[in-house]
Order: C-alpha cells, then structure tokens, then sequence
C-alpha cells in the first residue's frame, strides 16, 4: 500500500503536536488505600483541565514505584496508609525527589501537618475537600508553592500565637516519659535506661508502648526523630 509523503508529514507532525500538548500536562499519580475515594480522586484528575493521571495505587510500594518510575509531577498520599506516617513521606522524598508530594488524608492533627511539611512534602489537604480546591491544591503545588487547607492553616496559625503548639505540652508526657525519651536521644538502650533511672527493663517496655501510643510512632528511630523536631519548634 502507498502512503503520499504528504500524508505521512501529517501523521508525524500530529504526533509530534499531540506529545507537545501532553508535555503541558501536570502528570498525577494517586496512592490511596480506598478504592472507592481513589476512583474518586482518579475521576476528578480525569476531568480536570491541565491534569493527567499518570498511575494509581494501594500501597506504599506502590507510591515508591510510581514516584520513582512513573514520570509523575505529583504524587498524591493518603499518610495513614499501612506501612506509611511521616517515615514514607521521607523515603519518597529522599528518592524521588523530583515528584512533588501532596498528601491528602483525614489525619487532621497540627503535630502530623508539621512533620509531613518538614519531611518533604509540598502540600497537606483534608479528605473531604471539594474536587475544585484538590485541583487547585495540584496546580499550586506543581507551581513550587506549598499548600494546606485553610482550616489547618488557621488551626496552626491560631496554636503559634496562642502557644499552644508547643508539641510537649499537647502530647502531655509524664516527668517519667520525658526522662525515658532524652535518655533514648542519647543513645541509651533499654537496660542501660533502666539502670539509670532504677527501673526494671519491664518497666522501661512499659513506659515506652505508652510513649510510642503518645507520638505515634512505630519504633525508636521515629521516637527519636519526633523528639528531635519537638526541640526544634
């Protein structure tokens, strides 16, 4: 079969314009553990002018793939996934940082807004935004400027003046926790812990389910992380 050169010139300089047009696009991916809220923000991306969904997923391994290899601009991130909290958001970030990260979730309290800004990401929204603000949200983000909803935003504008943001008072650890945790920031284990306060290594276990309960935290590291942010503020 024949085909005019014409016709081919055609042909090349459509796909070439449609690759242009695409490059225009703000690439999104989207990480939520719900499928039904999912499809919802998937649709949402779908229809928004300027906007392209470049994957979507249930899982941290997911988020890590598709910010690593999807090509996305954003990523969007439900926190509370399994497996996830401020630790994946530092993991994407490290790794791909060259996808913006946004997360979007019901996880409304000022301490977790502060660590996820600090670890990486770019924009914090509330589950239960209306499709035009979560767009908006997108398009701020992938300008370089950083988002969070207005009702966080108010809330820790308001703790600033008020002081009431100070992370130690808020968690509301005892004399014997903050003990637990500075001697944990140095470096101590459990029974050198417990040889410096006169405890048993029982009691040291003790102390830290509730302390780890109180930070929300999985582990020592995240502890001492969180520690070492509540110092900083």
């Amino acid at each position: 079969m024949h085909v005019s050169p014409g016709l081919t010139d055609f042909c090349s300089r459509r796909r070439s314009l449609q690759i242009l047009v695409m490059a225009d696009f703000v690439r999104v991916a989207v990480v939520d553990p719900y499928p039904i809220f999912r499809e919802g923000v998937v649709q949402t991306i779908a229809r928004a002018e300027g906007l392209t969904l470049a994957g979507e997923g249930s899982t941290i391994a997911d988020a890590r793939r598709l910010a690593r290899e999807s090509g996305a601009d954003i990523l969007i991130l439900d926190i509370s996934i399994p497996e996830g909290g401020i630790e994946a958001v530092k993991s994407i970030f490290r790794h791909s940082s060259h996808c913006k990260l946004l997360v979007l979730t019901a996880l409304d309290d000022a301490i977790r807004v502060s660590q996820a800004i600090a670890a990486g990401a770019r924009g914090y929204v509330l589950k239960g935004v209306t499709g035009l603000e979560l767009v908006a949200a997108i398009k701020l983000v992938h300008e370089g400027r950083p988002y969070i909803t207005a009702e966080l935003a108010s809330r820790l504008l308001m703790n600033a003046h008020s002081g009431s943001a100070q992370p130690a008072s808020n968690l509301q650890l005892s004399y014997r926790e903050r003990q637990i945790l500075d001697n944990m920031c140095k470096g101590l284990t459990n029974r050198e812990i417990a040889a410096a306060l006169q405890l048993t290594d029982g009691t040291i276990k003790h102390y830290l389910t509730a302390l780890f309960k109180k930070l929300d935290v999985r582990n020592r590291m995240q502890a001492i992380q969180v520690a070492k942010s509540l110092q900083k503020s």
